[in-house]
């Protein structure tokens, strides 16, 4: 007997997500990337210098949850907390452009959003620079209404707290 699973078994498990509400629970994070090409070293330190291409953006941590189960033809309904801030507002217009994803964000005043920025080069990452917010927990979460399921994303950057795994518990049953 094999532990393993085969692709059609797990093809039938990943189509069963088609249409279910899933609550996509956790830490929120923007993802920015920063894509260019290095020539050459700077002369004031043997760094590399990018000159930047182009830019993107898109939900990180439990917002990249929130997509694959959207993706997956599921109804995602993302519980986080994010800013008040420029960061914030980008999240929600990005978050809004995804269909199969419903907004449940906490957003309370004077919270700062996070934000992972990557600097690549030639498919290379050469950089992440964090902006780390305060941890801001939250006790529970309107997205565990009528879910079939909860998925918790806990980047230890607060949000997942004891309180909200008790809830959580408490919803799915």
């Amino acid at each position: 007997m094999s532990d393993t699973l085969d692709l059609g078994a797990l093809q039938n498990l990943l189509e069963r997500v088609r249409d279910l509400k899933i609550a996509c629970v956790g830490d929120l994070m923007l993802d920015r990337y920063v894509y260019g090409e290095v020539s050459r070293i700077s002369p004031e330190a043997p760094i590399p210098v990018l000159r930047a291409r182009r830019t993107t953006a898109m939900p990180g941590g439990v917002g990249n949850v929130a997509r694959n189960v959207a993706a997956l033809g599921g109804l995602a309904q993302l519980g986080a907390v994010a800013g008040d801030d420029a960061a914030g507002a980008e999240l929600r217009d990005l978050i809004a452009s995804e269909d199969r994803i419903a907004d449940f964000i906490s957003r309370p005043p004077g919270a700062a959003t996070i934000v992972k920025t990557r600097f690549v080069a030639a498919g290379q990452q050469l950089l992440r620079l964090d902006d780390d917010a305060a941890p801001v927990s939250i006790s529970d979460s309107s997205a565990f209404s009528e879910a079939s399921a909860i998925l918790l994303s806990d980047y230890a950057k607060g949000v997942v707290s004891d309180d909200l795994i008790r809830a959580a518990l408490a919803a799915i049953r």
